[in-house]
C-alpha cells in the first residue's frame, strides 16, 4: 500500500530528525518504484546477460545513498535528486564488471600474440623473458602487468577446498556461514530459474511485462509508465503472452507464475 503525501512528509521529518535506520528503510520502500522504473528502462538497452534483478540491486544502493544524503532545504525535489544517485550507482556497478583496465587488456592481447608467434618460431613453449623481449618491454614491466592481470581474474571457492581428512564437505569449509534470519537462497534461485524458463523465447519487452507484473507486483498502468506504453497496450501484451505460455505449459501456468 502506498503512503499518502502527508505520511511521507511526516516520515521525512522523523528520519531527518534522528536518522534512524528503520525510518530510512521505510523511505526506501516508499520510493522503490523509482528503482524498478530505472532498472526496467536500462534493461531494455543493456546486453541480455545483465539481468533486471542485478540492475535493481545496484539501483537500490543508489536509492539508499540518496535518502541518506538528501537535504530538503536545498529545495530540490527528492525524485530528481534520487534519479541522479540511482544512475550513478548503476553506472559504477557496470564499470566494476570489468576489473581490468584498458592497459591490462591490451597487454593480455599482445602477450597472447607474442606467445603464439614464438611458439611457431622455436617449436616450444616460450619463456616469460622471451615473451617480454618480443613485446619490447622490460622483464620487470612484464612481471608487473602479469600481476595486475591476475588481480582481475576470478578465484572460485573450489580452488580453496581443504585437503585434510575432513575433505571438501566437512566442517573445515569455514566460508559456509548460515544466517537463520534469511530465507533459503535456493528458493530465490529456483524462482529465478522458473522465471527464465517461463519467459524463454519472449522479447525483452514481453519479458519485462511478466517480471514487473508477477514478480514486482506493478499494476498495468505502472508498467505502462515504465515501458512508455499505454495501459491498454500493456494489457494486450499480457494477454498475448499468457495465451502463448498456456499453449506451451498448460493449466499449471498461473500457479507457476505466482508461486
Amino acid at each position: 500500500m502506498k503512503l499518502s503525501n502527508l505520511t511521507v512528509e511526516k516520515l521525512w521529518q522523523r528520519y531527518l530528525k534522528n536518522r534512524k535506520v528503520e525510518f530510512r528503510n521505510e523511505l526506501v520502500v516508499r520510493y522503490s518504484h523509482l528503482v524498478h522504473t530505472h532498472a526496467a528502462r536500462l534493461s531494455r538497452k543493456l546486453p541480455a546477460q545483465i539481468s533486471y534483478d542485478e540492475i535493481c540491486s545496484a539501483a537500490f544502493d543508489g536509492l539508499i545513498e540518496a535518502v541518506q544524503a538528501y537535504d530538503p532545504e536545498k529545495k530540490a525535489k527528492f525524485e530528481t535528486f534520487c534519479q541522479q544517485r540511482i544512475s550513478g550507482a548503476v553506472m559504477d556497478w557496470l564499470r566494476s564488471l570489468d576489473p581490468q583496465s584498458r592497459t591490462v587488456r591490451t597487454f593480455e592481447k599482445r602477450r597472447q600474440l607474442a606467445r603464439e608467434m614464438l611458439d611457431a618460431e622455436v617449436g616450444r613453449e616460450p619463456t616469460e623473458s622471451e615473451v617480454a623481449i618480443r613485446m619490447g618491454i622490460t622483464v620487470d614491466r612484464y612481471d608487473h602487468l602479469c600481476r595486475l592481470s591476475q588481480l582481475g581474474k576470478e578465484v572460485h571457492f573450489s580452488a580453496m577446498e581443504p585437503t585434510g581428512e575432513e575433505g571438501a564437505h566437512g566442517p573445515s569449509r569455514v566460508w559456509d556461514v548460515g544466517d537463520d534470519r534469511l530465507n533459503d537462497p535456493a528458493l530465490n534461485v529456483s524462482r529465478n530459474m522458473l522465471a527464465d524458463h517461463l519467459t524463454k523465447g519472449l522479447s525483452r519487452e514481453e519479458r519485462l511485462v511478466i517480471m514487473l507484473y508477477y514478480y514486482e507486483e506493478l499494476t498495468m498502468a505502472e508498467i505502462g509508465l515504465v515501458l512508455n506504453l499505454s495501459e491498454s497496450r500493456v494489457s494486450q501484451i499480457h494477454k498475448e503472452i499468457l495465451m502463448r505460455l498456456r499453449h506451451r505449459f498448460g493449466s499449471v501456468l498461473t500457479e507457476e507464475l505466482v508461486a
